[in-house]
Parts: structure tokens; sequence; C-alpha cells
């Protein structure tokens, strides 16, 4: 839709990257639907009648520095945004954590406020807009888990009744794969919002399966449709079984013990989904191929 709006604005250009702190001449427009792509308008193009129409189509940026923006970190965003060389690195490395923010509005700075807390220690902290932003923290083994970033999106919602989705990326080392996979994650994460969209923590071991299951051959996801997620979509409780037992590496025990069911239970319905496909879990493949069906029952019609 950017690339179409850019046919009205003829100085207008489009960009990967997040908008420089300093274009305070443009307007910034993104599209939620088209990961990691934003259209540079110059203010003077764009009437106040459009400017209107446009803040209820798009995030827009002014070009103002965020409020929270301090000199560490228009450091890191040139050098994320290939103007300037890396930042002096920790010997231990770096890794970027990405948010965003649904339902932010009104509450920019507190939310600002909230996060800098949790990363207080953090190298960098850059709001982008207001609904999405990185945090770049130093990698180390007293860095945040999985788990402290799911109670961090807890407590921003109960705070602020907001949704708040991270995405954890990989601690790195050197400046060009530093700048070069945060392009990369940066697209991975919107595209999990869209396909995982009940999900606040993303990483890319969490997000790749799903993607595979997204962009399955068409013959492979037509007999998988046919043959499992039918079955899943029409019985939720067996799928949310299957997924749990499989996550949990197949351990009776322990997936009983998260569906708050007796094992003898969990047994039963397992035995029940192999009656109804004929497929045995006790080998590996037909447990991966399983898992698959399981996130395509999973993904938004």
């Amino acid at each position: 839709m950017l690339k179409k709006l850019q046919t009205l604005f003829p100085a207008s250009i489009t960009a990967q990257t997040p908008p420089d702190t300093e274009a305070g001449d443009y307007y910034w427009l993104k599209d939620e639907a088209e990961p990691a792509l934003w259209l540079r308008i110059p203010k003077d193009d764009i009437t106040a009648e459009q400017l209107t129409v446009l803040r209820t189509l798009f995030n827009i940026v002014d070009g103002e520095t965020p409020s929270q923006v301090g000199e560490s970190s228009k450091r890191w965003r040139d050098f994320l945004n290939g103007k300037k060389d890396s930042p002096l690195l920790p010997e231990n490395g770096v890794r970027i954590i990405q948010y965003h923010l649904k339902g932010s509005d009104g509450v920019q700075r507190e939310l600002e406020e909230a996060l800098m807390e949790f990363f207080h220690e953090a190298l960098a902290f850059i709001p982008f807009d207001q609904h999405y932003g990185i945090i770049i923290e130093e990698g180390a083994d007293t860095a945040y888990q999985e788990d402290d970033f799911h109670s961090i999106a807890a407590t921003l919602e109960n705070d602020f009744f907001i949704k708040t989705t991270f995405y954890i990326g990989k601690v790195r080392q050197e400046p060009e794969p530093i700048r070069s996979s945060f392009q990369l994650e940066q697209e991975l994460f919107f595209r999990a919002q869209a396909l995982l969209f009940t999900d606040r923590v993303f990483s890319f071991e969490k997000v790749f399966p799903s993607l595979v299951a997204a962009q399955l051959p068409k013959e492979a996801g037509t007999l998988l449709k046919q043959d499992m997620v039918g079955i899943f979509q029409e019985d939720r409780e067996l799928l949310e079984t299957m997924k749990i037992f499989l996550e949990h590496n197949s351990n009776v025990s322990m997936a009983a013990k998260k569906l708050y069911i007796h094992r003898n239970t969990l047994q039963y319905r397992l035995e029940k989904f192999t009656e109804k496909t004929g497929i045995s879990l006790k080998s590996f493949n037909s447990a991966v191929t399983v898992y698959v069906a399981c996130l395509m029952a999973e993904f938004p019609d």
C-alpha cells in the first residue's frame, strides 16, 4: 500500500530502515502489513487534510527525536542505519531486543519510562515510533531470559492495559553481523506477530517452525490440511493436547501437569489421536509432522 501511495507524492522515497532521528523535514509512514518498509514524505507536500487521513491508516513519525533517545542511542541508531561506524562493543557482545506496543496511545512517556526501568543497564533504548522500538543490551549471563520477558509483558499489560510483544535477538560480537542480522530479525518479528498473534515473546527458535509451516510446498500443505489440520480445527482440546505434549518432549508426566489433567486422561487423548489419524507418535519424523500440523491449525484464517 505504501508503494501505491508513493505515486501520489513524487518526492517521497521508500526505505527498509527506520527513520533518522534528525529528519525533521519529513513525515515517515509505516504500514504494519509491510514489514520493515517506511515511506518518507516531505512535510511541505502534505496538506493538513491529507495528514489527518493518513494518521488513521498508518503509524506516522514526524522526524522529531523521541523523548528518551540519548547520545548513546543516537550513535547506535546511526550505526544500524549504516551512517556511522559501530560504537564500542563489550567483550561479551550485544543483543537487540525489539518490542511492539499495541494500545499505547496517550501513555507513550510513561511506557518508555517503565521499559527503561526494566532495562536500566541497557546500552541503548531507541523508540522508533510510539509503537515500535529496540533495546540494545550487553550479552551477559545475567540478561533476561524468555520467562522474564513474559513477566515484563504481563506487568505492562496489567499496568497500562496494552499488549506488549518482544523479539529476543541473538548475542553477536562483530559489527557487521550485528547490523545485518538486526534487519533480518526485524523482518522475522513483524512476520511472527502476524502468524503467532496470541504469543508475547519471540525468538528465532520460536518463529522458525511456524515460518516453515506457513511456507510448505502446496502438495504437502494440502495433504496435511486434509489429514490432520481439519481434525485439530474441529477439536481444539485435542490440538492443545498434542501441541503441549510435543513441546514437552513427548513426556506424559510433564505434559499432563501443564494441561492440569491426569496422566491417564492424556494417554486416552493420545490414543484417540492415533485412532483418528493412524499416526504413531513414537517416531521423530511423525512427531515433527504432527507439530507442523498443530502450528498450521493455529494460524489465523
